[in-house]
């Protein structure tokens, strides 16, 4: 039965009241994690003014940790066809998705970044004017409190509905909805206490259209195939902005929003439910800031300090105590010297503040899932010990890099979904496959495809491993009678060695069709050779240039 427009309108309300009340409910502890990230700790903290406040760095090194062990120098995809189903062009297709990721990397790295603070993060992509076929669309990061989602579904592509609350300025307001009337608001931020706006007292007429906005809620009903834009400052709610159906769909028809989701960690029960990194160790970094704080107070207060007997020194003699001029003369009429002047004791602070702050380190390190020596810390680990920890960071890191995959993939689908629904009939590009010019339309993008992301940027551990297990099997490779010349080319390409490694040097003399300088003794055959090959490669691998991927 379809649902009147009444039913549609107090819905949107209903939904949208929770979502704020949810994530009111967040916003402190959410902007103590904001502020750590920013070494701003004390800033939502209550404190006395003289006190003296130190603050440690402990969280960013944290979240950058991260971030550089996700670090994607060129996210990529590998796209190609279903079989059963083959229609448009698949090479051209991954073309056009690795040029539009290329340029998409700094949304990527912002998104990561929020869903490693806060619970969680989304990408949205736009449609934009060009002139470009391939550059219709951008994509945007977009932090989790403005993607109201269905929390009771199992999954992102088990919706009900989701929407996309955001501001309009009043010009792009017009030109996206019409000349119509609307009830200017102040543009909100989610981390600051605007509540006195709700006075009524503030005037906004005097300012430009350009500083004026209205509140926008993009909603997806999966239920009804319906997208609908709505706003309370459009005759107060009452009536919608704009109604149709869901443009963006799936090859089968299935219908598609426009964002891509990014979970780090969810809640078990409830999957749409995100988890911060930062919420696992900000406990910890909250002890250490309080600690090092009582230290640095402490040891302002560790001064050096005397007792004297009253009346044993006039002013001027104790201006010249004081002053610690070398040789100075002072004179009292005191009988004795003794017990004139001595020290106050300084108690030592306790054993026990160096034992809870290592406590604190151990427990941030536990919280982090990266092993010491990535961080940049020296172990007295062995070199197997290492090895384990490597792979086994190694394999954490594949998990988050797993998720951002995902959210890599389904930016490819809407993107090319989106692409195709915005090209004009009969518009077409052009586009560089594999190092040749190509004509690209419309109908080349409209396929059913099957897209696997493909990491460009692999982390510096996986790297590592990786070629340390290419050397260490070239002797085996060697024996197996694998090409020289494919070793060859795959050690270059591995340690990211300058393309004229691989040509042939100048020919002296010849050998069949392979030129050769003459001098030169036979190539090494027999094992021997090869394993004095792969050790003397294998000790240039610690030394080595950061590898990329293909």
């Amino acid at each position: 039965m379809a649902r009147t427009k009444r039913d549609t309108i107090n819905l949107i309300r209903m939904l949208l009241t929770d979502h704020e009340d949810f994530w009111q409910h967040q916003s402190a502890v959410l902007h103590k994690y904001k502020n750590a990230y920013e070494s701003k700790f004390w800033d939502a903290e209550l404190y006395d003014e003289s006190m003296i406040r130190v603050e440690t760095a402990d969280c960013f090194s944290y979240v950058e940790g991260f971030i550089a062990a996700l670090f994607s120098r060129s996210p990529a995809v590998v796209i190609g066809d279903d079989v059963a189903l083959a229609q448009g062009d698949p090479d051209l297709a991954q073309a056009a998705v690795n040029r539009f990721l290329h340029d998409q990397r700094e949304q990527l790295e912002i998104a990561s970044r929020l869903a490693i603070i806060y619970p969680s993060s989304f990408l949205k992509l736009s449609p934009v004017e060009s002139i470009d076929m391939l550059s219709k669309v951008e994509m945007k990061a977009v932090p989790p409190w403005e993607v109201l989602v269905d929390r009771d579904a199992a999954g992102w592509d088990r919706q009900r509905f989701c929407a996309h609350v955001y501001y309009l300025s009043i010009p792009e307001a017009r030109l996206k909805f019409g000349n119509k009337i609307y009830n200017p608001v102040p543009k909100e931020n989610y981390f600051e206490d605007r509540s006195y706006l709700k006075s009524g007292e503030d005037n906004y007429s005097d300012l430009p259209d350009d500083y004026l906005y209205i509140k926008v809620i993009e909603f997806y009903d999966f239920a009804y195939d319906k997208l609908i834009f709505w706003s309370p400052n459009y005759k107060n709610g009452d009536e919608l902005l704009e109604e149709g159906p869901i443009p963006v769909r799936s090859y089968d028809d299935r219908p598609l929003s426009n964002i891509a989701p990014l979970y780090y960690a969810r809640k078990p029960e409830r999957p749409l439910e995100g988890l911060s990194a930062v919420s696992r160790v900000y406990d910890q970094f909250y002890e250490k800031n309080i600690l090092r704080t009582y230290w640095a107070n402490a040891v302002r207060r560790d001064s050096r300090q005397y007792l004297y007997k009253e009346g044993a020194f006039d002013e001027e003699e104790l201006a010249k105590i004081t002053a610690g001029v070398d040789g100075a003369m002072i004179a009292t009429d005191e009988p004795s010297l003794a017990g004139l002047i001595m020290p106050v004791g300084v108690e030592p602070i306790s054993s026990n503040f160096d034992r809870y702050l290592a406590n604190i380190e151990s427990d941030i390190n536990r919280g982090s899932i990266l092993a010491p020596f990535s961080r940049g810390e020296a172990t007295k680990a062995t070199a197997t010990e290492v090895t384990a920890l490597a792979q086994y960071s190694a394999s954490e890191i594949g998990k988050m890099a797993r998720e951002r995959d995902s959210a890599i993939e389904e930016i490819a689908l809407l993107y090319l979904r989106q692409l195709a629904l915005l090209a004009d009939e009969g518009e077409k590009s052009v586009i560089t496959v594999k190092g040749k010019a190509k004509v690209i339309t419309s109908e080349d993008l409209y396929g059913k495809f099957r897209i696997s992301a493909l990491d460009q940027g692999n982390q510096p551990i996986a790297d590592a491993i990786r070629k340390q297990n290419l050397v260490s099997m070239l002797p085996v490779l060697t024996q197996l009678g694998v090409d020289p010349e494919l070793i060859k080319e795959e050690i270059i390409r591995a340690f990211e060695f300058p393309e004229s490694f691989s040509r042939l040097p100048e020919a002296k003399g010849k050998v069949g069709a392979r030129s050769i300088p003459a001098d030169l003794p036979p190539e090494p055959t027999g094992e021997l050779p090869a394993e004095e090959l792969a050790r003397t490669l294998l000790s240039s691998v610690s030394a080595s240039p950061r590898g990329g991927g293909r």
